[in-house]
Formats: C-alpha cells, sequence, structure tokens
C-alpha cells in the first residue's frame, strides 16, 4: 500500500464552508459497492463539522453511526491537490440556522482533532465525466477501432467504440490511459494496466457500444496517478459549482 501523508493540520485549515464532503457508510469489497452520500459543508466548529443535508438523504435512525469522512483540498504548504480524511461519528440530524430566519436540515458530524486528518485514496466509485477533453483520452484494443472515453474513476473507466464491440464479458485486455500531468505545465501522464469488460451496452443499428472496463491491479505508481487526477477534477468541479451558486 502507498504510504499516505499525515497531517497536524486543524481541520478549519484544510476544510472550508462550500466544500463538497462524501460520507462513506458500507463498503462492500466482493461485490464491489459503496454506500456514499455526499453534501456541502456550512459550518465547522470545535465539536462538529455541519454539513447539508445529504444526497442520498441520511434519516434519524443513522444517528450514532460511525463515517468515513473524505474530501479534496489543497496542502497549506505544498499546495498539492489531495483527499482527507477522518473517522467520525453521526452526532445528529438536527435543523441548523443558514441564514437569518432561515432553518434547514443538517447532519452534524464529529470534528476531528489536529493529527487524525490523514490522507486517504480516492473514492472507487466516484466517476468523472469527460466532455470535449481533448487531454484526456484511452488508448486500448486494436481491434475495437476509434475509442471515445465518457468517464474514469479509479476503478475503471466507460468508452465507446464502433459498433457492433468486438468484445465479450470477461474479456481482458490492456490499456493506456493519458491525461495532463496537473504538476508539470505541459506534461502527461500516462497509465498503463489491465482491464476486465464487465459492461456492454449496444443496441443493434447504434452506431456506437459502450464498454464498462474494471482496472486488474494496478501498480502504486498508477494507482497514485490515478487518485491526483481524481482529486484535481474534483476541485475543478467544486470550484465551478461555487461560482455557479454565487
Amino acid at each position: 500500500m502507498a504510504e499516505t501523508k499525515k497531517t497536524t493540520w486543524s481541520i478549519d485549515r484544510l476544510l472550508k464552508p462550500n466544500t463538497r464532503i462524501d460520507l462513506i457508510l458500507d463498503i462492500d469489497l466482493i461485490n464491489d459497492r459503496i454506500d456514499v452520500r455526499y453534501g456541502s459543508v456550512y459550518d465547522i466548529t470545535d465539536q462538529f463539522v455541519i454539513i447539508s443535508q445529504t444526497d442520498p438523504m441520511m434519516t434519524m435512525s443513522m444517528s450514532g453511526r460511525d463515517v468515513e469522512v473524505t474530501f479534496v483540498g489543497r496542502d497549506p504548504v505544498s499546495g498539492e491537490i489531495l483527499r482527507w480524511g477522518w473517522t467520525g461519528r453521526i452526532a445528529k440530524i438536527a435543523p441548523y440556522a443558514l441564514n437569518q430566519g432561515e432553518n434547514v436540515q443538517a447532519v452534524y458530524i464529529t470534528a476531528p482533532r489536529a493529527g487524525e486528518i490523514n490522507e486517504t485514496n480516492a473514492r472507487m466509485d466516484y466517476r468523472l465525466t469527460i466532455v470535449s477533453n481533448e487531454h484526456i483520452s484511452i488508448q486500448t484494443h486494436p481491434s475495437f477501432g476509434r475509442v471515445v472515453l465518457f468517464d474514469f474513476s479509479a476503478g475503471g473507466v466507460l468508452i465507446g467504440v464502433p459498433a457492433p464491440p468486438q468484445a465479450a464479458l470477461g474479456m481482458r485486455l490492456w490499456f493506456t490511459l493519458f491525461f495532463p500531468n496537473f504538476m508539470t505545465q505541459g506534461g502527461q501522464t500516462t497509465i498503463n494496466g489491465e482491464a476486465e469488460v464487465v459492461r456492454i451496452n449496444y443496441a443493434p443499428g447504434e452506431s456506437m457500444a459502450k464498454l464498462g472496463l474494471k482496472f486488474h491491479e494496478l501498480d502504486l505508481n498508477a494507482t497514485r496517478a490515478l487518485q491526483k487526477a481524481i482529486n484535481y477534477y474534483m476541485l475543478e468541479e467544486q470550484r465551478i459549482r461555487n461560482r455557479t451558486d454565487t
């Protein structure tokens, strides 16, 4: 396992209001499923990190449950974009005074103490949609012809290939994923690995088929590079969302 970065920073140095928070409740490694609820930070106090009601919604019965809390932010010294996390508890789901005269339902999570926040892995299920980005692409089995990358995550990719697809469920193939090196102007990162075809969406008459590929045993450097890419794009999405909301 890659070494993770530990920090002595307090939570208010790393986390700010309006930041997206992900709450991981359950992970089913056997079936490759994860229960994640996300919300936006309202306030940070000595006792609690207070966030909006999540999507999917939290119920009152979840109060008292332990939860893995993660978010994307920059290291205050190096400026590196990292995913931070800590183990918290859902203290309560209760009203919060968002604005003068406006109360909203909020989730109160126990705040971490200094030294309890560590770098954590990218979520396996968070998929980054690729929209006309010429700097991100994928190459794979030559029989597929021209390949279009729709999205990628730490666990796999969704690609489009000319129909009918020259693929079958369970097929394994090598791939190379290309995206910018975010620490070097004009640089490029390449990730090589093996993937399995786990989903095929195709209807007769369509010009393109969609294939879901699941990564298999990526090496530590490739895993680390994927985490950095996901962290970077999540932060960009957050910035765009914050500009839209203001």
